[in-house]
């Protein structure tokens, strides 16, 4: 009898287990809702910011002024960076994307522009390029070339330089408040009845012409984490380097300018723990960590560390002695230590690419 009531109490906790147990349904309901959207809306928010900085420090240019705009950059570069993992929908039908952060910057074109005659406004901004526009316009204006410092001397801007700083901010907040706009109310702007898209991914089903199962879903968010890790590892880190000290490229490096490379390549990496353990700012949620959990703890937990040893080992990179990636991969040690970050984030994406795809593939 008392045998009999242990197995029936055992059996109760299996069932109060499998009950509570997270659901796809409730994985992507978070994901989409307080780490992607929510990451967006602070990228609409940064990117206002900016622009109030900006044009503080037009109108009473300081160090201090200066250091705030920097500031501010920087702060934008946060939730662009941390949004990296999931470079899909809006930001890429609407062309946001190349909007926001196209590299390498057109130096010598946007040179002649502030030496031309004409007027800059955001509507000349809106017609040029997007490698005369978005973040690293703005990076190179603020911060100087990069060589051997990431400050610019006061005595260093013009008043033609303040223009093109003051209509540039003013159109990457304009492309940052339409992509928040796009998850959150309407995502398509040819059809106003259109919902935000996070009501679209977060909704799958055969009449959801984007997502026909919460298995496409997954896999939506999967493959965009396997995709910035390989962005960062192989393109982002990988393409400056070259293959030997002799071969490193200066004009390769992401945001060299500001000496930010460094962070933009965590934050990258850290987009890919908000979607897996579904942790953005104070929100605590379910991620793709909750799916591999039911298959495999041991699997899931590794996978949480191996991707905040990439983010640590990306911040060794940084030289003891001062400066940023784009200084580390012109030494031996400063190499050395590069490889092994790219060696970890190359691992974390075999892991995902051949551990949790086919996990999602069973759902």
């Amino acid at each position: 009898m008392k045998a009999l009531k242990l197995m029936t109490a055992a059996l109760a906790l299996v069932i109060g287990a499998k009950a509570g147990a997270v659901t796809n349904k409730e994985i992507i309901n978070h994901v989409s809702y307080n780490v992607i959207m929510a990451t967006y809306v602070d990228l609409a928010d940064a990117t206002a910011t900016l622009k109030q900085a900006i044009d503080i420090f037009i109108a009473n240019p300081t160090e201090e002024t200066l250091a705030q705009a920097q500031y501010a950059w920087r702060g934008a570069r946060i939730p662009w960076e941390a949004s990296e993992a999931f470079l899909f929908g809006p930001v890429d039908s609407l062309g946001i994307d190349p909007m926001l952060d196209t590299w390498p910057l057109n130096i010598l074109d946007l040179d002649a522009v502030l030496k031309s005659n004409k007027a800059i406004t955001p509507d000349m901004i809106r017609a040029l390029g997007t490698n005369l526009q978005g973040f690293h316009t703005l990076e190179y204006l603020l911060f100087g070339n990069g060589k051997t410092t990431n400050t610019k001397a006061l005595s260093a801007f013009n008043a033609k330089q303040f223009q093109y700083l003051s209509a540039v901010a003013q159109v990457e907040a304009e492309y940052a408040a339409y992509l928040a706009h796009a998850w959150t109310t309407n995502h398509d702007p040819e059809n106003p009845s259109a919902p935000g898209y996070v009501t679209i991914i977060s909704n799958p089903g055969t009449n959801n012409q984007y997502y026909s199962s919460e298995t496409t879903v997954l896999a939506e968010l999967v493959n965009g984490m396997i995709g910035i890790a390989d962005e960062v590892a192989n393109g982002k880190i990988a393409d400056p380097m070259g293959g030997d000290i002799s071969s490193a490229n200066m004009a390769l490096v992401e945001s060299p300018f500001s000496w930010n490379s460094l962070n933009d390549f965590t934050f990258n990496i850290r987009s890919i723990y908000s979607v897996y353990t579904g942790t953005y700012r104070d929100a605590r949620g379910p991620g793709i960590k909750a799916m591999v959990e039911r298959v495999n703890p041991a699997l899931a937990n590794k996978i949480e560390q191996d991707i905040l040893n990439c983010m640590n080992l990306i911040q060794a990179i940084r030289p003891a002695n001062g400066g940023d990636f784009g200084q580390a991969i012109f030494t031996p040690d400063g190499r050395a230590r590069t490889e092994k970050a790219v060696a970890a984030l190359q691992d974390l994406k075999a892991t995902l690419e051949s551990q949790v795809l086919p996990i999602v593939d069973k759902q």
